[in-house]
């Protein structure tokens, strides 16, 4: 999905932890480079990070560019479920939980403590289809944010 980056707000809590970020103002393809976009948007808090050296500014290509791709995340399940009726409800469930990892994982993506990629909605959708439903399928919320996984 291609869409303007720069106006995007990061959520530091989902930047992997670990995840290297980049502070090169000098870098040419800084503009589009999630490294640097991510680097601008630290949490004020933070003292420390894994960061690309200004040594990398002498290479031909930055071996750690990653270019910033946003991603339409969504989170919540009350929506999917409206419709559906009292007999199909617990295998949707049980088949979503399954698929996410369990009931506690399940839990998160329900109330947005995580969000589910563009590929797990289609599979949790999908599931819906599966069984008949056709009509109402969307999640409470959605999200543009930075693909992060890419």
């Amino acid at each position: 999905m291609t869409m303007e980056t720069n106006n995007v707000a990061i959520d530091m809590r989902q930047v992997p932890a670990g995840y290297v970020l980049c502070f090169n103002d000098a870098c040419t393809r800084h503009d589009e480079c999630l490294r640097w976009i991510a680097g601008r948007q630290i949490d004020k808090k933070m003292t420390m990070a894994q960061t690309v050296l200004p040594t990398v500014l002498s290479k031909a290509r930055c071996p750690y560019f990653r270019k910033a791709e946003l991603i339409r995340m969504a989170w919540g399940f009350e929506k999917l479920f409206a419709e559906v009726k009292s007999k199909d409800e617990n295998s949707l469930r049980n088949a979503m939980r399954t698929y996410l990892g369990g009931n506690g994982t399940y839990s998160r993506y329900k109330l947005g403590r995580r969000l589910l990629s563009p590929e797990q909605q289609t599979y949790i959708i999908d599931l819906f289809r599966d069984r008949g439903y056709t009509e109402g399928l969307e999640f409470d919320h959605y999200v543009t944010t930075y693909d992060f996984d890419h």
